[in-house]
């Protein structure tokens, strides 16, 4: 493969970079199966509580229509779930602020100092203990209800007013549950034929390229939404609640869906193999193969059990034809394994569920809880924050910002990268939010007669459009929080149309204030970066790779295969991660003193990923196809072998501590490894013969993007 295959693109113009950021937007913002439902449930929960806060004068709207985005989850059980852990939190919350004003309401100092503890006690609670979103939950609530002792001087106005913001919360959250089992209610069981939908589409998508020629290139994005097996199986655990049958069959689901992601993983290292013009039997199956996923697409709109599929284990295996043969070997195979297990599905009882490998036991706090002083101080970063903040806006004597502590507790991540990230869909989504509700209050509240208007002009828009963008993607859902928490809370201010726009603009300041704090602790104090995270999930890819094509990249062994599959799935989980780290890490800024290198987060992660799934494929071709050569030539493979696995060491070794190019050694091994095939030529022909056909191609491939990787083709 020639450099020009695996070049990295240049760095697009800006009408380059806005018509893909253009385009972006519109596929966030696109419909697919379930949005309109999710926005259509919180329109009407956000409609129903307005109502009641209006016509029995709940104080605090805004707090009570906000719970609606903030709680709503894609699933019944998950809502039901969170509302649960909700109410826990408000309960052990209000129950602990109360009991704190005992004996901190008339001393200052003392409350200052509980109040941090408390928050600091909860915040890292939250990072190891399995209920962490809960004790999250009861750090908010200390933060903020510590704080009503500035703004109620005398104590009975003080307890009222808690009491107050406990119904304000409390009763938003049986109107979700009750609208989330009336409206439209999605189950996790249709989540999850959804999302199975989804994976196949992908991998019949990978077949489609290749069959037009258009084979998935090194520097195409990873498929990370349908890679893993993670989302289907909490899918699939959160459907067996409640349903007898489906719980006594749980193992044979479980074993349908790895083997359906075993084939995901087939068809991402199609992106491995070298751009060639097919044979046509190879074609041909290809196309069985599609007709046969597509079936099962299909089937799941119905009874699954009545999938046939066209194909049988070995009817047309490849014995040696080749790395595009050996991937369709194993997807046929899996796909015919998954038509056996349907048809088994009937038949499965509990006594089959008796017999299942049970999983790991889960713990109430992580292995790590004890030693890690990671999580000790996100704490203590996120209570510095919230701390400085509230003594700053005290200290000016300006309570209309008190945002500024409410934006460090919510926008805290565990990485700067994620933590910058939400902290700019907050200023995003209250900047729109807070537009929506000065134009509002300028133009349509001074007509305003009735409840039934205010609903309908004002509430009803701006909830289907926050209920819209909280339904998308992780990228931007927590902006659609936000729009809505920023548009009520400059119009449901009080029980009558309200004129006043100056508290919408003491939020944004309160908000930008946060945020400035925020990124400033989390980027010098103790900074947990996701470049870091990243780089470390990638030298774990690249190393595991390394010595998968150490180990099995020689003659096969009895259970080579076999090793070689059960290691897979953790290679890909790294690569996953690295990819979803280096998202993030986007929003870091450099470290002081970095050099800057010339390529990018992603690209390093492109190249990784091309490099970690071309070892696989190389480690699994030598290990399930056997090459029938002289003492010579299997000498020659097994030095080809030990001198790429000890490069990729060396880059992952490097790929932990700090940026490639830092290293002038490691440029010295690819270049070797250009000259071991240079002068090895004859040799590696004839190893790229008979039964061994492809194996020198897919040796190649990998040096290239070995080097690749280390910096020689860039």
């Amino acid at each position: 493969m020639n450099a020009d295959a695996l070049a990295v693109p240049e760095h697009p113009g800006a009408a380059a970079r806005f018509e893909r950021f253009w385009t972006w937007l519109l596929s966030e913002l696109a419909p697919f199966p379930g949005r309109g439902a999710a926005t259509l449930r919180m329109t009407i929960a956000c409609l129903v509580i307005v109502t009641i806060s209006m016509a029995l004068q709940v104080p605090q709207a805004y707090l009570s229509a906000f719970f609606v985005f903030f709680m709503s989850r894609e699933d019944v059980v998950t809502t039901t779930m969170t509302g649960i852990a909700l109410a826990l939190a408000l309960v052990v919350g209000f129950g602990v602020t109360i009991s704190a004003y005992l004996i901190t309401v008339d001393h200052p100092p003392l409350r200052l100092a509980l109040m941090a503890l408390i928050f600091c006690a909860a915040m890292y609670t939250s990072r190891v203990f399995v209920l962490g979103p809960v004790a999250f939950g009861i750090g908010i609530i200390v933060l903020i209800t510590q704080q009503f002792v500035d703004l109620y001087p005398e104590p009975e106005l003080l307890v009222r007013g808690t009491l107050w913001s406990l119904v304000v919360m409390a009763f938003p959250i049986a109107v979700i549950l009750i609208v989330n089992r009336v409206i439209v209610p999605v189950r996790p069981a249709a989540l999850l034929r959804q999302e199975a939908k989804l994976r196949l589409g992908f991998v019949i998508d990978a077949l489609d390229r290749r069959l037009a020629g258009l084979s998935v290139e090194a520097t195409m994005p990873f498929g990370r939404r349908v890679v893993g097996a993670a989302r289907l199986l909490g899918l699939l655990k959160l459907s067996a609640n409640g349903d007898s049958a489906l719980k006594s069959r749980l193992p044979a689901y479980q074993a349908l869906i790895g083997t359906l992601n075993r084939i995901i993983e087939a068809a991402s290292m199609l992106g491995a193999v070298r751009r060639a013009l097919d044979p046509p039997q190879d074609r041909a199956r290809m196309a069985l193969l599609r007709s046969a996923l597509d079936d099962l697409r299909r089937s799941l709109d119905g009874d699954l059990s009545s999938y046939r599929s066209p194909l049988e284990p070995g009817a047309s295996a490849s014995n040696g034809a080749g790395p595009l043969a050996l991937i369709l070997d194993e997807m046929e195979r899996h796909v015919a394994e998954i038509a056996t297990q349907l048809r088994q599905l009937p038949t499965a009882t509990s006594a089959s569920a008796a017999s299942g490998e049970s999983g790991p036991p889960r713990h109430l706090f992580v292995s790590d809880a004890l030693t890690n002083p990671v999580y000790l101080q996100f704490g203590l970063k996120v209570t510095l924050a919230a701390m400085l903040c509230y003594i700053a806006y005290t200290a000016v004597d300006w309570p209309g910002i008190h945002t500024c502590t409410i934006t460090c507790v919510v926008v805290a991540l565990s990485s700067a990268g994620a933590t910058i990230h939400r902290a700019s869909l907050r200023l995003l989504g209250a900047l729109i939010g807070g537009g929506l509700a000065i134009l509002a209050t300028v133009f349509v509240v001074p007509h305003l007669e009735s409840i039934g208007q205010l609903l309908l002009l004002l509430i009803l828009p701006v909830a289907a459009l926050s209920g819209w963008v909280t339904s998308g993607s992780e990228r931007i859902s927590y902006c659609g929080v936000q729009i809505a928490m920023a548009f009520f809370y400059g119009v449901l201010e009080g029980y009558v149309p309200n004129t006043d726009v100056t508290h919408v603009r003491d939020r944004l300041v309160g908000i930008v204030l946060g945020i400035a704090v925020m990124a400033v602790i989390f980027n010098y104090v103790w900074p947990e970066r996701a470049e870091q995270q990243m780089r470390a999930a990638l030298a774990k890819a690249v190393r595991a790779a390394a010595a998968l094509l150490r180990r099995h990249g020689r003659p096969a062994s009895g259970t080579a295969g076999a090793s070689i599959a059960a290691e897979r799935p953790g290679i890909f989980e790294n690569l996953v991660l690295a990819q979803r780290m280096a998202e993030v890490a986007l929003f870091e800024p450099a470290p002081a003193g970095t050099v800057e290198r010339p390529g990018t987060d992603a690209e390093l992660v492109v190249a990784s990923q091309a490099t970690a799934i071309s070892s696989l494929q190389v480690a699994q071709l030598r290990a399930e196809n056997p090459v029938e050569l002289d003492a010579a030539g299997q000498h020659l493979l097994k030095a080809y072998d030990n001198a790429v696995a000890a490069v990729l060491r060396r880059v992952a070794d490097r790929l932990d501590v700090e940026p490639l190019d830092s290293d002038p050694e490691l440029q010295a091994p690819p270049g070797l490894l250009s000259e071991f095939e240079r002068r090895h030529a004859a040799q590696l022909k004839a190893v790229d013969s008979g039964s061994s056909r492809g194996v020198a191609d897919a040796y190649r491939d990998l040096v290239a993007r070995v080097e690749w990787l280390a910096g020689e083709q860039a």
